[in-house]
């Protein structure tokens, strides 16, 4: 079955089905509809190496993760796959490693696969590699999704994870807490950095110490969530409050305060980042700093197909954050 005869059994010309396919100029709805319903029938799917041929498109796109374990990461992809699969895209998902030792193989090997665009998450910032995706960028779209790569002269499309902090911080204050904990990323990681820096910009505009025994360096694992929450309240001052640079974290923290019967909120305000679908089922509903997953997935799909069928323009989106109230706070 091919295109000839997508076109005989719908009754219409061999480019209106082509037109179809490629999603590409004017059908009559009742001619699109005729041919839709004759694919859908006949089962047939697009020979996409020969449209490739015509197009001079592979219609694949190479997605970067630096940690599979981390649920955004999951949450992201579900959005961004429907999408891709409707435009008619195939997804190569390359593991790099939270430090970006392989990231520059990765690239390359993508490139080596003639995609024809790149959407780049990092939990580094490196030089080598923003020089290298600025050069590819000329002739090979790239969407990076870090709020670290904001400034650079690259397409990115992010969140502002400074505001939501610096605004969930200003909550907790204006609720009394006084003490209040940070659980960030590790210093060898400067993803998550921008976050931690709101909570340093509240708690001064508020006249508070950062005290350094309340401030834990993570790894975006439940299990450090646990971990400092125990070092946090074995001080002979405790906090009030804890605020953690991502839900996972928070979710750690909170479990260690319900096991040793410590009351949340009322001894201990808890706060997480990233609103991530498991905030709901925690006991009590952990208050959150949402990340607009869904809006920043289709955003950056979006983007991506956009450039790729021909905007070269350096496209930059930074979307806010809004703070989730629940029952941890």
């Amino acid at each position: 079955m091919n295109i000839h005869d997508i076109a005989k059994l719908a009754g219409v010309s061999k480019s209106t089905v082509s037109r179809v396919i490629t999603k590409n100029g004017y059908v009559a709805p009742e001619s699109q509809k005729r041919v839709l319903q004759v694919m859908e029938e006949v089962n047939y799917k697009p020979n996409m190496f020969a449209k490739g041929m015509r197009t001079n498109r592979s219609y694949s796109i190479g997605i970067l993760f630096p940690d599979l374990s981390n649920p955004f990461f999951a949450e992201w992809y579900h959005v961004v796959e429907q999408i891709s699969e409707s435009k008619g895209y195939l997804n190569y998902i390359c593991i790099t490693d939270p430090y970006g030792k392989t990231e520059m193989k990765r690239i390359d090997d993508l490139l080596a696969r003639s995609i024809d665009g790149i959407i780049y998450f990092s939990y580094q910032k490196q030089l080598d590699i923003i020089t290298k995706l600025k050069a590819i960028s000329k002739h090979t779209p790239v969407v990076c999704c870090d709020e670290m790569m904001i400034g650079e002269d690259l397409t990115h499309v992010c969140a502002d994870g400074k505001q939501g902090t610096y605004q969930a911080t200003r909550y907790l204050i204006e609720k009394g807490r006084r003490r209040i904990a940070y659980i960030k990323g590790s210093d060898a990681y400067q993803v998550a950095y921008s976050r931690y820096e709101g909570y340093l910009q509240a708690m001064k505009e508020a006249g508070l110490p950062v005290d350094g025994s309340l401030v834990f360096n993570g790894d975006f694992k439940m299990s450090d969530g646990m971990e400092a929450a125990s070092c946090f309240m074995k001080l002979a001052n405790p906090p009030d409050a804890i605020m953690a640079a991502t839900d996972l974290m928070a979710i750690g923290a909170l479990n260690y305060l319900n096991a040793q019967g410590i009351p949340v909120p009322e001894q201990v305000a808890v706060v997480g980042f990233d609103k991530l679908q498991g905030t709901t089922e925690t006991n009590p509903q952990l208050t959150t700093i949402e990340l607009p997953i869904e809006t920043l997935a289709i955003h950056a799909i979006e983007t991506l197909i956009s450039q790729i069928e021909g905007d070269k323009a350096v496209i930059r989106k930074v979307f806010d954050c809004n703070l989730i109230v629940r029952q941890s706070t």
